[in-house]
């Protein structure tokens, strides 16, 4: 019981030093994509840039609405010791069914995206497909 409440208050304190400090280096990602509901481009829908956390909530790096064409571009950097492990949430509402809240679809960034200077494209994504892992996400 006591080590896992000592390493909650050691990583919110690595955390919290990081942010104020400094401590660690900057990393930077640029991602971008398009978006299609059956074949036809998915606008207005919200676009999510995040660094996954494992032990502690996932840091927002950035986000956009796709434009009329589908098309996305985020944009994010963080400062940190450990390594950036990017990933994009797509919040839609193609195919949601009887759920009104939207689809949650996670697609993982490499890590060589990190830091190249270069756009990373996660390609063209038919959202009326199904994808593993998808779930629904009222709150957002």
């Amino acid at each position: 019981m006591f080590l896992p409440i000592t390493l909650i208050v050691s990583v919110s304190i690595l955390n919290f030093s990081e942010a104020l400090l400094g401590i660690g280096r900057t990393q930077k990602i640029d991602v971008t994509g398009s978006l299609t509901c059956d074949g036809k481009p998915a606008s207005g829908v919200l676009v999510k840039l995040y660094d996954n956390n494992k032990l502690m909530w996932d840091n927002l790096l950035g986000k956009a609405n796709t434009n009329s064409n589908g098309y996305f571009d985020i944009s994010g950097k963080i400062n940190d010791i450990t390594k950036m492990d990017p990933k994009v949430n797509i919040y839609t509402k193609c195919h949601v069914g009887l759920v009104r809240c939207p689809r949650k679809i996670t697609i993982k960034v490499p890590h060589s995206a990190i830091n190249t200077g270069n756009t990373y494209s996660i390609g063209q994504i038919e959202l009326a497909n199904k994808f593993p892992g998808e779930s629904h996400d009222c709150i957002h």
